[in-house]
């Protein structure tokens, strides 16, 4: 994982093609939850990201818990067609601007980044 911040928003890079054993999702998590300490929104790019198992979404909403009380905002972009659809399957993330889901997606990341201003 890559991350940077810019003021209080942080921009986070997946690296792995494959999110799927329990240890490199748990590591994941954890450096997600310390990238996002202090911000206010988290933008997580998928770019490189074509698989995730269930222990790679229990990564994500680990990170979620973890935030909520501050009332961070994470933003996913870049996701592939597989990814969306599982993704918006669990409720996850909503296709319907009325749903509310726990992650908010975008395009690409300028559409992220005028989603979080």
């Amino acid at each position: 994982m890559l991350s940077s911040r810019e003021g209080d928003l942080v921009k986070v890079t997946l690296l792995p093609e494959e999110l799927r054993t329990p240890e490199d999702c748990y590591d994941l998590r954890n450096e997600m939850i310390a990238a996002a300490d202090g911000c206010r929104v988290v933008l997580i790019n998928f770019e490189n990201v074509t698989f995730m198992s269930s222990v790679g979404l229990l990564s994500f909403l680990g990170l979620r818990r973890a935030v909520a009380e501050r009332d961070v905002r994470i933003i996913f972009f870049n996701l592939c067609d597989n990814l969306n659809a599982m993704l918006t399957l669990c409720r996850l993330i909503s296709d319907s601007p009325h749903a509310k889901a726990p992650f908010e997606t975008a395009e690409s990341e300028a559409a992220a980044v005028a989603l979080a201003t």
